[in-house]
């Protein structure tokens, strides 16, 4: 069984997370996980590691690594609880039952590479509890895995339309693919955009796109824009005020992305609304 996955640190949008969690889940009548993952440090944050080591002290060295790591892991795992059982009373007071409480330890990446054959969509707020930015491994999240994720980065707004940025690239036509096949938002208006300075093909592109949703009874609104890329597309959904923005993801490599700058990031950089994306 599908099931939707909401990401929780304990960051300022874990309750946004877990609305748009709840709200999803809802509409698709599917179980609801809320997941904590414990990431260790391996880096001694009390520990002088500097100069030489005696022989020694290295046996001594070690025990306190040790215990330092055993008392980090208990530090982290009930924090971790205390944040799960905060949102599983927030979850309640959504009138939602239909959930379950998971913690793990490792990454993120490899807990939802595990999870995903059985997800529909992971929600994950964008800035973690300690991040100001948005960091390599959001990136590597986004690269790698298989599954629709949901960036949050603004408190929960009921979703009513969705801004489809589509450039006829294999991760944009998934995002259709999956719009029409298996819709993450049911019954949801689409606005799709292209941005093109060749308007032959643009409107090719849209059409292309267009009947697909018109084929499947999906009300959807198409429109070619000029400019800045990025400038075009967050100025049109605040225009029409698209309460998200659905795209496909890094169509690049990392070499292109490192040397040129990648869309994407630049998205997740500027937009003022949450970010569904597809690999």
């Amino acid at each position: 069984m599908n099931k939707v996955l909401v990401c929780l640190d304990g960051s300022k949008f874990s309750k946004a997370v877990c609305d748009y969690g709840v709200e999803i889940a809802k509409k698709l009548n599917l179980p609801l996980v809320l997941l904590n993952v414990i990431e260790h440090s391996t880096i001694s944050k009390n520990i002088d590691l500097s100069g030489n080591i005696g022989l020694g002290s290295k046996e001594d060295l070690l025990d306190e690594l040790a215990n330092e790591d055993m008392n980090q892991s208990k530090d982290l795992i009930l924090k971790g609880k205390v944040i799960l059982k905060q949102m599983q009373e927030y979850v309640k007071s959504k009138n939602f039952s239909n959930f379950t409480t998971l913690q793990r330890h490792g990454t993120l990446y490899e807990t939802l590479d595990e999870l995903g054959s059985d997800l529909k969509i992971a929600i994950i707020g964008l800035n973690g509890e300690n991040s100001k930015d948005i960091g390599s491994n959001v990136e590597e999240l986004i690269r790698t895995l298989n599954i629709p994720i949901l960036l949050v980065n603004s408190e929960f707004k009921p979703i009513k339309s969705i801004l489809m940025a589509y450039d006829g690239s294999l991760y944009a036509k998934k995002s259709i693919d999956i719009a029409v096949k298996n819709p993450i938002f049911p019954n949801t208006k689409r606005y799709i955009v292209n941005v093109n300075s060749d308007k032959n093909d643009s409107n090719r592109v849209l059409n292309e796109a267009s009947l697909i949703f018109k084929n499947a009874n999906i009300d959807s609104e198409i429109l070619s824009l000029s400019g800045d890329k990025l400038e075009a597309i967050l100025n049109y959904q605040q225009s029409i005020n698209a309460d998200i923005i659905a795209m496909g993801a890094y169509s690049h490599n990392r070499f292109r992305s490192a040397i040129f700058g990648s869309f994407t990031t630049k998205m997740l950089l500027n937009s003022q609304v949450p970010l569904l994306l597809f690999r």
